[in-house]
Parts: structure tokens; C-alpha cells; sequence
């Protein structure tokens, strides 16, 4: 039995040993999770380490589930009308707007090109990338959908210095954003959008609003 903790909600998890390397749902908070190699967790937690039914209610360790994820069709290539953002657990990493300058990164003192600032890529975490799908109108861009996938955990963002495409080799099934994810969406649509871009998409508003809504997107 592999153990380890949601990197996404921190809850304890169980998961069978034949499931090492493949996605699963969380089954707390509804995040897609790579199951670990190894159990990171189980040597530092040692002889602490309780099971379902020792623990407290809102302790309970969570047993991950077999079945698979719903399969998600990632996009074979960046749709220039499209934005694209991709966010670690709590904040805006780097950002795609089809525009010529290829990705760049959130830095302090705002967006940098990924081409010339690579070594201040994170190596290493729990990325989501977030497809912002848009639509000409006669009025202008309007917003229409949001879908989201997972990134490998490790070594992923280094694909944004390559081509501007090859990040997206590098997802590894469906995403699932959380309450704090969903809010620095909110916050780039409303920071980088006129209201009118924005304010009629009623579907993807109530995803963004409803943090209990577990769904790699809509629209």
C-alpha cells in the first residue's frame, strides 16, 4: 500500500501498490493526483501512521479509488485566440496570450519571457494548466468555456522554454481546480479583461463561484 498526502487539500491518502505512477481523483477535494513511486509519507510517518478506522472523522486517511479519471482530449496545439495560464497551488506561474511572445513568467515585478528568465522555473510541483476558451464576436473576444489538466509533477515547466507548444506534452490526465486556483482565475480575467469579455459567460462564472464543483472545467 502506497501511502502519501493530496498535494492539493493535504489529506492522507491510501492507494494500491499496482496504481504507482498513474492519475487518480482525490476523493476529498476532487484534485487530479499522480500517485507516487514510492511512498514519500509512509518512512517519516512511521509507526504513527493510522488507518481509516483509528483515526478521528476529520482525520480519516482516504483510500483512492481504482477506476480511472474521465478521459480528457488535451489539445494538440495552443489556439491563438485562446489564453492559457498555468497556476501552482496558490498562484499565477506563467501565462500564454498568442500574441508572438511566447510564454511568460509571474514574476514580482510583473510577466517576464520564459525564453530569457528559465532558471527561475520551478522544478518541481503541483501545476494545473488552465485553458481560457474564447470566441470572436461582433462585439469583440468573449469568454465561453475553461477546461483544465494536470501537469506532470516534476521537471514539466521546463518544456516552456522549448517550443510554445510542448508544455502540452506534459499533461498527464484531467485537472480539477481548487478554491484557491478558481480565485486567481477570477482575479487574471478581472485584472487582464474588460468587464464585457467576461460577464456574460454565466457557466463558467458559477464554476469559478462554487468551489464545491469538482469538474476539470466547462463551456
Amino acid at each position: 500500500m502506497i501511502r502519501f498526502t493530496c498535494p492539493s487539500c493535504q489529506v492522507r491518502l491510501n492507494a494500491k501498490d499496482e496504481l504507482a505512477g498513474r492519475t487518480r481523483k482525490c476523493p476529498k477535494c476532487g484534485a487530479a493526483i499522480e500517485i507516487p513511486e514510492t511512498a514519500p509519507d509512509s518512512e517519516s510517518v512511521g509507526e504513527e501512521w493510522t488507518g481509516l478506522d483509528d483515526v478521528a472523522p476529520d482525520q480519516h486517511v482516504h483510500n483512492v479509488l481504482d477506476h480511472d479519471l474521465p478521459q480528457v482530449e488535451a489539445p494538440k496545439r495552443l489556439v491563438r485566440l485562446n489564453r492559457y495560464l498555468i497556476c501552482d497551488k496558490t498562484r499565477l506561474i506563467a501565462l500564454w496570450e498568442g500574441n508572438g511572445q511566447g510564454w511568460m513568467l509571474k514574476t514580482g515585478a510583473g510577466f517576464v519571457k520564459v525564453s530569457r528568465n528559465a532558471q527561475q522555473l520551478p522544478s518541481h510541483g503541483n501545476f494545473t494548466l488552465v485553458e481560457l476558451v474564447m470566441e470572436m464576436t461582433d462585439e469583440g473576444h468573449r469568454l465561453r468555456g475553461i477546461h483544465s489538466y494536470q501537469l506532470a509533477q516534476s521537471w514539466a515547466l521546463t518544456a516552456l522554454q522549448r517550443d510554445e507548444h510542448k508544455i502540452l506534452s506534459r499533461i498527464s490526465g484531467p485537472g480539477c481546480l481548487t478554491k484557491e486556483q478558481k480565485a486567481v482565475v477570477q482575479s487574471f480575467l478581472r485584472e487582464q479583461f474588460m468587464r464585457s469579455v467576461w460577464e456574460e459567460a454565466t457557466e463558467v462564472l458559477d464554476y469559478l463561484g462554487n468551489f464545491d464543483y469538482h469538474s476539470s472545467g466547462v463551456g
